[in-house]
């Protein structure tokens, strides 16, 4: 099972790194450090994809890859930490990023005074929207700075090879 996960994965990055797409627009692209990494590819893209995962805008994945690319770190884990947030888990994620941002500012909680509005209908746009917008956005940026700097930290500083040996074991087995 490990080997056929792991074959697959192989074609996926062949194919990915011979794109005449991105080989042409991203010259650096087949760099080993975008897809085997170190520790500190890893631990950007952690920073990376956690950032980009609380960021509340449409494609957060894209925007993760982008940014690994430019800053030299592993691009399918900064692509796979932006999908934290799909379309099960982002209402909650980012209702709590705003909780947390009406808590930074100190202003009340005014999404649950909305509730017989449609969220994301015109009306709700035009009432309610305004009045959360600001802790809506800064909650949750601050969770992703916060989230991306405890990880960036974790992976820096408390790295441990023995870890490492272990997943290395365990994907060698025959």
């Amino acid at each position: 099972m490990f080997r056929y996960l792991k074959l697959k994965l192989h074609q996926i990055g062949r194919a990915t790194k011979r794109s005449p797409f991105l080989n042409r627009y991203f010259p650096k692209f087949q760099d080993r450090v975008y897809w085997a990494g170190d520790r500190s590819s890893f631990a950007r893209a952690s920073f990376i994809g956690l950032f980009c995962m609380m960021l509340p805008i449409p494609f957060q994945m894209v925007l993760g890859s982008i940014f690994a690319y430019y800053f030299r770190a592993n691009i399918p884990l900064a692509t796979a930490l932006a999908w934290i947030t799909n379309p099960l888990t982002m209402w909650a994620i980012w209702y709590g990023g705003y909780k947390f941002g009406t808590w930074i500012l100190s202003t009340p909680d005014l999404f649950d005074a909305s509730a017989q509005l449609t969220i994301g209908s015109s009306q709700w746009f035009e009432e309610v929207f305004p009045l959360i917008w600001q802790p809506f956005f800064l909650g949750n940026a601050l969770l992703g700075l916060i989230f991306g700097t405890l990880a960036y930290i974790l992976i820096t500083h408390f790295h441990s090879s023995s870890i490492v040996n272990i997943l290395r074991r365990a994907f060698h087995k025959k």
